[in-house]
């Protein structure tokens, strides 16, 4: 018997400024974990990675558009007795200025950070992993 897999974008909110990117992290509210990490969700039969990146990314922080997108080669794989959940990884770019933020329902609160910030404050180790990978590839 086969198992069953669900598929879900880790997306990375960033700016560039003058001393280099700054990422965007959310705090859930305790209910729902309460760490720090980038936004994420699922993505829908038959929906494209970016198509599902900018819908979450509008629902959890109300930014509407990236100015670009950047697929950073980040896959990741949990295995939940047979069930898989895979991770997508994808920068989005918001250009130059800081947006305004409008948390969704589950957030109580976000952070612009510098990557090494970022890297220590994202509790989860696949995340902190995406953040290096996304943060070689936009000053390697």
């Amino acid at each position: 018997m086969e198992g069953q897999a669900a598929h879900q974008v880790v997306v990375y909110v960033y700016r560039q400024t003058a001393s280099g990117p700054r990422y965007l992290v959310l705090r859930q509210d305790r209910v729902h974990e309460g760490l720090w990490r980038p936004v994420l969700g699922t993505v829908r039969p038959e929906e494209a990675l970016d198509r599902a990146a900018i819908r979450e990314v509008r629902a959890e922080t109300g930014i509407l558009h990236p100015r670009s997108l950047v697929d950073f080669g980040f896959l990741h794989r949990e295995r939940f007795g047979d069930f898989d959940l895979i991770g997508w990884g994808l920068g989005y770019d918001v250009g130059l200025d800081e947006p305004k933020i409008k948390l969704g329902a589950d957030y109580r609160e976000f952070r612009w950070l510098a990557f090494d910030e970022a890297y220590q404050t994202i509790e989860f180790d696949a995340f902190r992993e995406a953040v290096l990978k996304l943060h070689m590839r936009l000053v390697g």
